[in-house]
């Protein structure tokens, strides 16, 4: 039972990244659009998340480790869309 809640967090984790994923990868030629997302906020992001992954890896605990891979993905999308963007003349 205790699985099946780290699994719809896990869920919730994704649900919760996919309107801003959205919004970056749709508005990624929209500077200004894109110019309130701070890019060192999702860096942090993607370590606090890498660091959970190893936690759920070390912990063996597969909601954990689904969660952490879940938001690595979407923070690492996010902040290369907005850098990539920024750094376009």
């Amino acid at each position: 039972m205790i699985n099946l809640v780290g699994y719809l967090a896990s869920l919730g984790a994704l649900l919760m990244w996919l309107p801003q994923g959205w919004r970056v990868v749709h508005h990624r030629d929209d500077v200004g659009t894109l110019a309130g997302i701070s890019v060192q906020a999702y860096c942090a992001g993607i370590l606090f998340n890498a660091l959970l992954l190893i936690y759920g890896i070390g912990t063996n605990g597969t909601p954990v480790m689904v969660a952490a891979c879940v938001n690595l993905v979407m923070s690492s999308l996010i902040a290369t869309v907005v850098a990539t963007t920024r750094m376009r003349p």
